[in-house]
C-alpha cells in the first residue's frame, strides 16, 4: 500500500502512514459498514443483472418457493442448449415435437457451448404472454458470456392428471422452442 504523494519539495526518506478514522458506520455514510476495516473505496461487489436474492437468504428458515413454470423451463432450456444438462432431463416435460425440435437445436447451437467456456450462464430476463386458451408463450434474453446475448422463445401449455409428468401443480409442459 502506498501512501499520499507527498510535493516535489519534501525530503526523501519513509513516508507518513495514511490515517485511518475509525467512525461508526452511520456516520461513515449509507451501506457501509459491511466493508472490511481499513477498506477505503467506495466500490461494491455486485451480483450478475437480473439475478434475484434467494428468498431463503432474505428470511432464514422459510422454505424456497418454486419457480414460475416459464422461469424454471428457461432456465432447464439453457442448461440443455449450453450442454450443461443432457437433454432426457427434460423427458416428460417437453412434448414430441418441440422434443425432436430441441435436438435439432442442441446439434446447430454448438456455438452455445463455445462462448460459455467454464462461465455460468444465466436468464437475464423472461417475459410472459397468456393466450386465450390458457398456454404461456415465453420469450426469454440469456446471457453466455459477460457480452453475449441470445433468444429463447418457447410455448408451455398445461396438463392434466392423465396428461403424465410435467411442471408444477398445472403439469406444464414445453410444446414448441426456438433459439437464435
Amino acid at each position: 500500500m502506498r501512501g499520499p504523494a507527498l510535493p516535489p519539495s519534501a525530503p526523501a526518506g519513509p513516508r507518513p502512514a495514511v490515517p485511518v478514522t475509525s467512525a461508526p458506520p452511520a456516520a461513515r455514510g449509507p451501506g457501509s459498514g459491511t466493508a472490511p476495516p481499513g477498506r477505503r473505496d467506495t466500490r461494491r461487489p455486485s451480483g450478475r443483472p437480473g439475478a434475484a436474492v434467494h428468498p431463503a437468504a432474505v428470511h432464514p428458515g422459510t422454505p424456497p418457493r418454486p419457480l414460475p413454470p416459464h422461469v424454471w423451463f428457461a432456465g432447464r432450456l439453457l442448461d440443455v442448449l449450453t450442454g450443461r444438462q443432457p437433454l432426457t432431463c427434460l423427458a416428460g416435460r417437453v412434448r414430441d415435437e418441440a422434443y425432436q425440435r430441441l435436438w435439432e437445436l442442441h446439434a446447430a447451437r454448438a456455438d452455445w457451448r463455445r462462448r460459455v467456456r467454464g462461465r455460468t450462464p444465466y436468464v437475464y430476463r423472461c417475459r410472459l404472454f397468456r393466450t386465450a386458451d390458457g398456454a404461456l408463450e415465453v420469450a426469454a434474453v440469456v446471457a453466455l458470456d459477460q457480452d453475449v446475448f441470445r433468444a429463447l422463445a418457447f410455448r408451455l401449455e398445461p396438463g392434466d392428471e392423465e396428461s403424465g409428468p410435467g411442471y408444477g401443480p398445472a403439469r406444464w409442459r414445453c410444446t414448441a422452442v426456438a433459439a437464435q
